[in-house]
Order: structure tokens, then sequence, then C-alpha cells
């Protein structure tokens, strides 16, 4: 038997041609993707999604600086969850989803005022369990929440402030 030399070089150029063509074939599906409306419709769900001009009303909310005259952390987080601004009066589904995230933890908090650390803990767990945000609504929801979070930890830091400040007058 003869042994067949095989040539490193011809085959070295046989592979690389292959991955350049199966590159540009993977480059020319990305962009017919890309050019193509129906993965959008696809992916939006109609029913929960908004127009694109009640988005664009929508702000997302902030903490404010100024929440007003507070004893507890329990008030702190009260004032900035009552003081929610969206920036605008029509509802879609992105308003929705945040108010009941806001809602739920503001019942939650009020029945577990003394402790607000058990909220946290709800919170974060639910922060970490969310899926897909696929529609406004979860979007909202999930915005909702990290809103939440932030109001907590902002009411901790708040009551830290003001211990503090009372310590120093003492000193």
């Amino acid at each position: 038997m003869a042994e067949q030399k095989i040539d490193m070089f011809k085959l070295v150029e046989e592979v690389e041609k292959q991955k350049s063509v199966d590159l540009d074939e993977i480059f020319n599906d990305l962009d017919l993707v890309k050019n193509s409306k129906t993965v959008e419709r696809e992916y939006r769900n109609e029913s929960k999604s908004a127009k694109a001009e009640d988005v664009n009303l929508v702000s997302k909310p902030i903490i404010p600086n100024n929440i007003g005259v507070y004893d507890t952390r329990f008030e702190a987080f009260k004032s900035i969850i009552e003081h929610v601004s969206y920036g605008t009066d029509n509802m879609n589904s992105y308003v929705e989803g945040h108010r009941n995230a806001l809602e739920k933890y503001y019942r939650d908090a009020y029945s577990n005022s003394k402790d607000l650390y058990v909220i946290e803990a709800r919170v974060n767990d639910e922060i970490n369990k969310s899926g897909s945000h696929a529609d406004l609504y979860e979007k909202g929801y999930y915005d909702g929440l990290v809103y939440v979070m932030k109001a907590l930890k902002r009411s901790k830091e708040l009551l830290m402030s003001k211990i503090n400040d009372k310590i120093k007058a003492a000193l």
C-alpha cells in the first residue's frame, strides 16, 4: 500500500475557505433579520405594548432628594413611594406595571412598618427571580421593583444621616 501524502497547505486553505463562507452566510442572515419587520411584530405583544408616542411621554421615576419630614424609616419610605411622578396623565402598560409593584410592596411595608428588612429581602428575591421583560407591563413592573429597592435603601440612608446629625449635635 502506498501512503497518500496530504498537503497540509491545501488542507488549511480549504478549511479557511469554509470558515469564510460560513461567516458570510451568518452576516447575510443577520442583515435579513435586521431589515425584516416581522421579527419586531412577533416579539411585541400588541395587547400590552403601547404606542411609541405613549412610551415617550413616560419618564422613568427617580427618587426625590427632598422627601419632607419623617421620624422613622417607614415614614421616609412611605414619602418616597407616595411622591412618584411619571410625567404624564396617560395610563399605559409600563405605568400600570410600575404602580402595581409599588402598591404591592407599599402594602407589605405598611403591615411590617417596624421591620423593613423583611420587605428588602422580598423585593430582592423577586428582582432576582424575574425573567424576561418582553412587554411594557413586565418592564414597568421590574423597574417598579428596582424603584422600591432604591426607596428602601434611600430611607435607610436618610435615617442613618438623621441619627448621625443628632449624635454630632450632642457631642
